[in-house]
C-alpha cells in the first residue's frame, strides 16, 4: 500500500484523534480527581472526549482512538493489515506526544498530588488477578461490541446522533467499572502514563484483557449476531434445439 494523500491523512487524524483523546480526557480526570465526586465526573468527561474525537476525526480516520478499536476493525475487515498497523503506530505516537504535552500543561502541585500518576488509575486492591483481567475484558468489549455495530451495514438507518450515543456508552462502561480496574478500555491509556510514571504490576492484567476482547468480539460479531446467507445456484437452461 502506497502512502498516498488520503493514507497520510488518515494517519495523521489517529495521530491527532488519539492526541487530544489523552490530553482533554487525562487533564479532565486529573483535575477532577481532587474532587467529591471524582468517579462520577471523571465518567462524564471521558464520555465527553470520545464525543470530541468522533466529531473532529470521524469522517477522517474513522476517529478510533484505541488499537483495540482497530485490530476489530481489520479482523471484520473493513481495513487492510497495513493500514491497521499504520494506526496503531499513530496512535501509539499520538498518545506519547499527547501526554508528553499534557504534562507541559499541567501545574507540577497537581502532577505531584496524582496518585499513582496522571491518567494512572490502579485497580481495587481486594480485585484477583483474574477479576482484573475479565473486568477489562468485559468492558473492552463491550466497547467493541458498539463499534461493530456501527460498521455494520444493517445500522444505515441509524447513524444520527451516533457520536453521542458512542460517548454515552463510554460514559456508562466507565460508570460501571472506574472504580474497580480504572475502565480504561485501551492499551495506550495505561501503557503510555507507564513510559513515564512507572509500571504497575498489574498493567500486563489489564491491557491483555483488552486485547483479548479485541480478538474475540469481531468473531462474536460475525458468527453470532451477523447473518450467513445461502449461495443462490442459478441453474442454467440447456436448450437442444434451435434458438428462434
Amino acid at each position: 500500500m502506497g502512502l498516498d494523500f488520503f493514507t497520510v491523512m488518515r494517519s495523521f487524524g489517529e495521530f491527532s484523534s488519539t492526541a487530544i483523546l489523552i490530553m482533554v480526557g487525562c487533564m479532565g480526570s486529573t483535575v477532577n480527581g481532587q474532587d467529591g465526586n471524582a468517579s462520577f465526573m471523571t465518567s462524564v468527561h471521558n464520555g465527553l472526549t470520545i464525543v470530541i474525537v468522533m466529531h473532529i476525526f470521524g469522517f477522517i480516520s474513522g476517529a478510533h482512538a484505541n488499537p483495540c478499536i482497530s485490530i476489530a476493525c481489520w479482523l471484520l475487515g473493513y481495513i487492510g493489515s497495513e493500514m491497521m498497523l499504520i494506526y496503531v503506530t499513530c496512535q501509539l505516537t499520538g498518545a506519547i506526544f499527547g501526554y508528553f504535552l499534557l504534562l507541559q500543561m499541567l501545574p507540577q502541585d497537581l502532577i505531584d498530588g496524582s496518585k499513582p500518576g496522571v491518567c494512572m488509575v490502579e485497580p481495587m486492591g481486594s480485585l484477583s488477578n483474574v477479576q482484573i483481567f475479565g473486568i477489562e475484558c468485559f468492558l473492552t468489549s463491550v466497547l467493541l461490541l458498539g463499534w461493530s455495530a456501527l460498521w455494520d451495514v444493517r445500522s444505515g438507518r441509524f447513524l444520527d446522533s451516533v457520536t453521542l450515543r458512542m460517548g454515552c456508552l463510554v460514559m456508562a462502561c466507565c460508570m460501571a467499572g472506574g472504580q474497580l480496574t480504572g475502565a480504561s478500555m485501551n492499551p495506550v491509556k495505561m501503557l503510555v502514563p507507564t513510559l513515564f510514571k512507572g509500571n504497575p504490576d498489574t498493567v500486563v492484567l489489564q491491557v491483555g484483557g483488552q486485547l483479548v476482547a479485541a480478538f474475540i468480539v469481531p468473531y462474536l460479531w460475525q458468527y453470532a449476531y451477523s447473518p450467513h446467507y445461502r449461495k443462490v445456484e442459478v441453474l442454467s437452461c440447456d436448450h437442444s434445439g434451435p434458438v428462434i
